[in-house]
């Protein structure tokens, strides 16, 4: 779930590092190949190594059968213990797998039908959709992350203050915001942690007990988990690994426990070994050491995405019933990530080849080592297997054409930071030489090979995993797995412009500050005596000092998430003080009498005030004035 990065966004003006083009990781060609297993775990201990990660523990699965499993590194550096084979993790959003599971037991047993509409299955759970009549929230919407709600609210993160146990009725009816529905169910993927907190619930409703007794005696019991649960008891807490997290400039420290509210969506804890019996159970098709516990085809169906429009216009990949299928290391795979505080993990499988893996991490600061790590593991486990290339047909230019454009991101995962999607998730779609390219607004372009009229695929990769589409407007939209989920091709001015005049505002906001240094001096110098309207000059100096100060404590508000506090309330102060001083200073710079001011002090300040009241309406409409985190 990543829960402990969500605010972190908040410091997006204050630290222009996030406008720049992200570094990405290293090279995927420049990690070794391993060929055996022991140059397989010379290779992942250097990856933790260099990135100063604590501990992983590992499973790999080769023709269905566990080739090795154990750990490298510590899971806890003060106790100096060891990661093994059977040391615990929490493992973040891998839980929704088991709850996906105990939705497909009861359809198979005939206790609920997946294609149920929520509001008929649920009518208490607090849903709202002005779509209700054309497009109904359905059941595989939640599990494929189709319903349209936005992520957590801020305080619905930690669960500070009710029963580690709070029933997840009570949560929904306590945090209902994020469960009003942003756009059309069933036309585009968003991912949201409370789909699954209604999903455990309908796990309760369905079974008649508590959500945790079915998915542990129906779904870990037979896959003979015993140690691994959503409850933190006493045997998974003596083997749980200590999580790390490593704050900015700071070095590695350990991070407490933290209870959250979306339980189904992110509680679970488990081993390697644990983790491996899923994977087997995947390739195994549903069978179990004793017996078939889901059929073929209920696999089948986990693994391959049906309800949002790119699925419906030929795109196999994407976000299944929790269960992620997309191409990676050159090899299309299926399973889930999680990350939790201290924590992130990741299980892979392909049936084809039967093989699979786990990797855990006891720290939450490296998505580096978790790639890193997943793809020398796709690399170890493939190696002895052919990666065909599909054939490629030919389009004429003017086929090629009508999908060139600037596509827009139309669905944020979280509305809070709509502006980060807003201002850079953008899709550039060019005509190069007969061949369409595909680039962010401001990175190179890369080729898109075709698969089909409207489908097409990365040059290693072995399939399509990007689709063009009409939407029920019939507005040309963008989908690429693994990328952006859904994008409405619009006109490409505003975009750029938008950037434009918020980067001219930034420079004379901070042209204030820098002015402010030669007028302060000159006031300590007792030079400013006889001048007149001082509060003309000030007034923009103290508003661009509030901006940068209320997002200075929106990220030290990050380590008490959702949490009423100090920094959470300057925030909310600074922001709506800003919005008044830019007002103010606006006013003040145009009624100064002209003949008691400098001209060009009067313009500097206008231009400031202006730049100011423009930046005071994006954030308004981003609702981030007068914001209580």
């Amino acid at each position: 779930m990543r829960i402990c990065r969500i605010a972190a966004l908040l410091v997006f003006l204050a630290a222009p590092s996030l406008l720049l083009p992200q570094q990405s990781p290293a090279k995927k060609d420049e990690l070794p190949h391993p060929k055996t297993l022991e140059e397989f775990q010379s290779a992942a201990k250097k990856v933790l190594d260099d990135e100063h990660v604590p501990g992983a523990g590992i499973a790999l699965v080769s023709n269905g059968q566990v080739l090795w499993c154990g750990g490298i590194g510590k899971a806890d550096l003060a106790q100096n213990r060891d990661i093994a084979c059977d040391t615990e993790f929490r493992v973040g959003s891998i839980s929704k797998t088991f709850v996906s599971l105990a939705l497909l037991r009861l359809e198979e047993e005939g206790r609920i039908n997946l294609q149920s509409r929520l509001q008929d299955v649920a009518p208490e759970v607090p849903v709202r959709n002005p779509w209700e009549s054309t497009n109904p929230v359905r059941i595989t919407n939640l599990l494929e992350h189709t319903a349209g709600f936005d992520d957590m609210a801020l305080r619905e993160v930690y669960n500070t203050k009710d029963s580690p146990n709070i029933a997840i009725r009570q949560v929904l009816q306590k945090f209902p915001n994020p469960q009003s529905v942003r756009w059309p169910p069933s036309t585009r993927f968003a991912y949201s942690n409370p789909d699954y907190g209604i999903a455990g619930y309908l796990v309760e409703k369905t079974s008649g007990q508590p959500w945790t007794n079915y998915v542990r005696s129906t779904i870990l019991a037979p896959l003979e988990i015993s140690t691994g649960d959503f409850d933190l008891t006493s045997q998974n807490r003596a083997l749980l690994a200590q999580g790390y997290q490593r704050p900015e400039g700071k070095s590695v420290q350990p991070v407490a426990y933290k209870e959250i509210y979306l339980r189904p969506a992110g509680d679970m804890k488990a081993s390697p070994a644990e983790l491996a019996k899923l994977v087997q159970f995947f390739l195994r098709r549903g069978a179990t050491n004793e017996n078939q516990l889901l059929k073929p085809e209920t696999i089948a169906r986990m693994e391959f995405p049906q309800t949002p429009l790119s699925s419906r216009n030929g795109l196999r990949l994407g976000y299944g019933l929790a269960n992620y299928t997309e191409v990676k290391g050159g090899v299309v795979t299926h399973g889930h990530d999680g990350g939790i505080d201290g924590f992130f993990s990741s299980y892979r499988y392909m049936p084809e080849q039967n093989w699979g893996y786990v990797v855990l991490l006891n720290a939450d600061f490296s998505g580096k080592a978790l790639d890193e790590l997943n793809q020398l593991a796709i690399d170890f486990l493939s190696k002895d297997f052919p990666r065909p290339q599909p054939a490629v047909p030919q389009l004429s230019s003017a086929e090629l054409k009508k999908f060139t454009g600037l596509y827009a991101s139309r669905a944020p995962r979280n509305q809070l930071i709509v502006f980060i999607t807003d201002l850079l998730d953008n899709t550039r779609v060019r005509l190069q030489n007969n061949q369409l390219t595909l680039a962010g607004m401001f990175r190179a372009s890369k080729p898109l090979i075709p698969v089909g009229r409207n489908l097409f695929r990365n040059e290693k990769d072995p399939e399509a995993t990007v689709a063009f589409f009409p939407n029920a407007s019939g507005q040309m939209c963008f989908a690429a797995t693994g990328g952006t989920s859904y994008a409405e091709r619009i006109n490409p001015v505003w975009p750029y412009a938008r950037l434009g005049l918020l980067a001219l505002c930034g420079i004379l906001l901070a042209s204030a500050l820098l002015y402010a240094i030669f007028w302060i001096l000159l006031w300590l110098t007792r030079r400013l005596k006889e001048v007149k309207h001082l509060r003309v000059r000030a007034v923009p100096f103290f508003a661009a000092l509030t901006l940068i100060f209320s997002f200075f404590c929106g990220g030290k508000s990050i380590d008490t998430l959702g949490a009423f506090g100090l920094w959470s309330v300057l925030f909310f102060l600074g922001t709506t003080a800003f919005a008044v001083l830019s007002v103010v200073g606006l006013y003040l710079a145009v009624t100064v009498p002209r003949d008691e001011i400098h001209p060009s002090i009067r313009i500097h300040s206008l231009l400031v005030s202006l730049a100011a009241c423009l930046l005071t309406i994006f954030l308004a409409h981003w609702h981030l004035l007068a914001l209580r985190l």
